[in-house]
């Protein structure tokens, strides 16, 4: 696929994408995110189009940013580069406008707001059970946004969700098939 379409969602670009990282640094301009772009071995990447009327592809999640702040560095803007080519965006009805904490590789815990998610298909490590990760993406109340998986997000709904989570719980690693049972069972 290589490119959908995300809902469309205002932001600002840091200039110094814009200019190589040469010069722009600490300037935004406004924008409208309205694609997802991914290769593999890259950060998440979108498609914007400028105030100007200038159309970019390929902006790096760290380059872009819900308010103007200070830049995240890249390692804490995402947790895993795309899978592939083949993927699926959707903004899920149900965690709309939740708010939710992430936590980072440098242990920090940021604040944020749900915008979409985006979920791999039709690559090797999307069909491994421990393996594969969504993209939820993210727009952090500092700023900038983030893509991080389901098991680095607690969500907050105070109607009905406590936060807690189970620190023992494991990520499962095995398939589930009726058919394929084989696939599934431990090997004895």
């Amino acid at each position: 696929m290589l490119l959908g379409e995300t809902p469309y969602l205002s932001c600002f670009v840091r200039n110094e994408f814009l200019f190589d990282e040469k010069r722009g640094h600490g300037e935004f301009t406004a924008a409208v995110v309205f694609a997802f772009r991914a290769e593999p071995a890259r950060v998440p990447m979108f498609q914007v189009m400028l105030d100007s009327g200038a159309q970019w592809a390929r902006v790096p999640i760290h380059m872009i940013c819900s308010q103007p702040c200070d830049p995240l560095p890249i390692e804490q803007s995402c947790w895993w580069d795309s899978y592939g080519y083949d993927f699926t965006v959707v903004a899920l009805p149900f965690l709309k406008g939740h708010a939710v904490t992430a936590l980072g590789r440098d242990k920090q815990i940021r604040k944020g707001n749900y915008l979409f998610t985006v979920d791999w298909m039709k690559t090797g490590w999307s069909e491994v059970p421990d393996q594969h990760k969504n993209h939820h993406i993210i727009a952090l109340e500092s700023g900038p946004w983030i893509a991080y998986p389901n098991n680095r997000l607690v969500w907050h709904d105070p109607s009905w969700i406590t936060p807690a989570p189970n620190r023992e719980w494991k990520t499962p690693t095995r398939s589930y098939s009726v058919e394929g049972k084989w696939l599934t069972e431990e090997k004895k």
